[in-house]
């Protein structure tokens, strides 16, 4: 099977000649690995761990410096703030696991009311560039070519602060949908330029709105239904309707309340498979939701990578490609980071490349 026939097929849940496979990582991991088996950069440790999905992506024509958390840093302050087409501020934060874009800033954080939002400086999808989606795109036509939108609630709290944008939720539900209209907007904007400019080779959307703790919901699921859900649920008809790409939802943490609302408004793929978190453990997933969505992830990063042999590791990841059958892409349940071996690491991808 070429990539795109697996993973197809893993989407649809018929039989894979070996279980699909994706790949995550911090960039000091990726050149760990790249130093291990003698390649290059990312792509070439892409290739020799099996990996069949590829990312593109528009450039931003602003762009000031690589450092990002996700969208663009178009501006760098005095005070060393990187900010991003929303306005949003980040400082680099230096940890024992690798370099994190940290939320330091939140430009609405003092809107008193509706009209402030009306003021604020909103990004247009006409401020990037897509003209190499294409080229990109027909580079891994044999792979499965995806590209990321961010969700509506995460980036209105960064953008509100969090507990400003929870209590407009609950009292001041007008600034919070402004917020997520404009939001979406965007975000509807910029994926049908992209997907316009890849003349059908692009097979999916990732929508990305982290939603989950380690034990709980952020929002309730009754919340996430009445303001979160329809428009998630707007954006997905958008990309399915008018393009026919797939979906993939990611969010870490609890969130399985919700999984049959995914399912119903049109999710496809379900990453990262916090395995840890609370109701998120995979035979209860298998057996709940198995057959009607396709997993993606659940290689447990927290535990399991860090600390277990790499044997164990073998075993495990052996045991989930069983569980979940042929509706599964193998991935970590978060990107691989520096606390991980790389005989981990390599366990993994090993026993999933041997599997079928």
């Amino acid at each position: 099977m070429t990539s795109k026939e697996r993973v197809l097929c893993a989407i649809e849940r018929k039989a894979v000649d070996r279980v699909a496979i994706d790949f995550h990582a911090k960039e000091e991991v990726v050149e760990a690995l790249a130093r291990r088996l003698n390649v290059r950069n990312y792509e070439e440790v892409e290739n020799r761990l099996g990996s069949d999905l590829r990312r593109i992506r528009p450039s931003h024509p602003s762009e000031v410096s690589p450092m990002r958390y996700a969208d663009p840093t178009v501006a760098i302050t005095s005070d060393g703030l990187y900010r991003d087409i929303w306005g949003v501020g980040f400082k680099a934060n230096q940890t024992s696991n690798g370099l994190y874009m940290d939320l330091a800033d939140s430009p609405l954080a003092y809107a008193g009311c509706l009209g402030a939002l009306h003021k604020h400086k909103w990004p247009s999808a006409d401020d990037l560039d897509y003209s190499g989606i294409y080229q990109q795109a027909l580079k891994y036509k044999d792979k499965w070519v995806w590209f990321n939108a961010r969700g509506v609630f995460e980036v209105s709290w960064f953008m509100r602060g969090f507990e400003n944008f929870l209590a407009d939720l609950a009292a001041e539900p007008e600034m919070a949908c402004y917020l997520m209209d404009s939001v979406l907007k965007y975000q509807i904007d910029r994926a049908r330029r992209i997907l316009d400019a890849g003349k059908g080779l692009i097979d999916m959307v990732e929508y990305n709105d982290d939603m989950g703790t380690q034990q709980n919901m952020f929002i309730s699921p009754s919340m996430w239904r009445e303001y979160i859900k329809p428009r998630m649920a707007r954006f997905i008809q958008v990309c399915k309707k008018e393009y026919g790409v797939k979906i993939r939802y990611h969010s870490c943490g609890a969130i399985s309340p919700i999984i049959e609302d995914l399912i119903e408004i049109g999710v496809d793929m379900l990453n990262p498979i916090q395995t840890l978190a609370t109701g998120m453990q995979p035979p209860a997933l298998a057996e709940s939701f198995g057959g009607r969505i396709t997993f993606n992830g659940g290689i447990d990063t927290q535990q399991l990578l860090p600390h277990a042999s790499a044997d164990t590791v073998r075993t495990d990841t052996a045991s989930l490609i069983k569980l979940f059958g042929p509706g599964f892409v193998l991935a970590p349940s978060h990107r691989f980071q520096s606390d991980v071996p790389i005989d981990n690491i390599l366990a993994v991808y090993d026993t999933a490349l041997q599997h079928n």
